[in-house]
């Protein structure tokens, strides 16, 4: 998941038989809610604008969606703001008059970009993508901490993505009302979090990150409490008066997005953010913000791709464990030296 510069911070800112009958269930209720709506785009009535209440902005919501020009988790009948602002994106990209209402040209525009919704997406009960990988076990860890506080999950804080935790997350999405499923997407991430505490690195390690690898410092990390970043060896180290306490493999921006060099002081830090500008909801764990709307923080793309992708900017790490500790050693004031 390639990250970004955000307009502004978002935080964005997710038993027993019982159980085992909603297991069982939730193929044939993915099947039966992941179904197409049939047909193509759905003609226009009329025009869609702002403040319109109808059935149909539902299914304009879930393709501007679809198209990245609207992140937003779920959707409603109300052309609010945000729906007005997607559109008027698509229509410039389209080529169209930027008024911010749905007419059949932009409709037309809109169906060429997106598929038709199916019946979950059009009620908000589909399934998406992980908040953070399953196979990202400092994640596990977290969730499965947080499940326990819960009560969902009576299981060991290892990490792993066993039965019991694949039947502790379709439990914990049954209590919320969603279809039962092993996916921790974040309409259920969210309600998760909101219900819980944070927990402490130590809650969910024994011992520090280990560093393997090495790092050249510039001189101005000698001093003081650091994060150390060097572009050209793609390594970050966190220095504590001049130790240097971990060193990690670091990705950076992509072509065309480059952030600036230089020293800067963390003005912001929110372990749960999610970037949303580039039309499509993107998580940030454990953002540290020092350069206006750049920060350091966990990356699922980059545990997934490598140096194959990057960021608008940010400076990423691909380790969930060590975002975490990480965050948890600095704090507002603290120094960022970029060369």
């Amino acid at each position: 998941m390639t990250t970004q510069r955000v307009s502004r911070i978002s935080h964005s800112l997710l038993a027993g038989a019982t159980l085992a009958l909603a297991l069982s269930a939730a193929p044939s209720l993915a099947a039966n809610t992941q179904t197409a709506a049939p047909g193509a785009a759905t003609p226009l009535k009329e025009d869609l604008r702002f403040k319109t209440q109808s059935p149909q902005v539902r299914e304009l919501q879930v393709r501007l969606r679809q198209a990245k020009y609207l992140a937003v988790v779920d959707v409603e009948d109300r052309f609010g703001q945000l729906t007005r602002a997607a559109v008027i994106k698509l229509q410039k990209d389209a080529g169209l008059r930027q008024t911010g209402v749905v007419d059949q040209a932009t409709w037309d525009a809109l169906a060429a970009r997106s598929r038709p919704p199916t019946q979950a997406e059009l009620t908000n009960t589909d399934i998406g993508p992980w908040f953070v990988a399953p196979n990202e076990p400092g994640f596990m860890r977290e969730l499965q901490h947080r499940l326990k506080q819960a009560g969902s999950y009576q299981g060991p804080v290892s990490g792993a993505f066993d039965e019991a935790t694949r039947q502790a997350i379709a439990a914990w999405r049954t209590r919320i009302n969603l279809p039962a499923s092993e996916v921790m997407d974040e309409r259920s991430w969210t309600p998760l979090l909101r219900r819980t505490r944070l927990p402490r690195y130590a809650d969910l390690f024994d011992a520090p990150p280990q560093s393997d690898t090495t790092q050249q410092l510039d001189p101005r990390c000698t001093t003081g409490r650091v994060i150390c970043i060097s572009r050209q060896q793609k390594k970050m180290s966190f220095v504590d008066n001049g130790q240097i306490r971990f060193t990690r493999e670091a990705r950076f921006a992509m072509p065309g997005w480059e952030s600036d060099e230089g020293e800067f002081r963390i003005w912001y830090m929110n372990h749960e953010t999610v970037s949303k500008i580039f039309g499509e909801r993107t998580p940030m764990p454990y953002a540290l913000f020092y350069d206006r709307n750049v920060a350091v923080h966990y990356s699922q793309d980059f545990a997934d791709k490598g140096y194959a992708g990057g960021s608008h900017g940010c400076s990423q790490l691909r380790d969930y464990q060590v975002a975490k500790w990480l965050y948890e050693q600095v704090k507002v004031g603290d120094r960022v030296v970029v060369y």
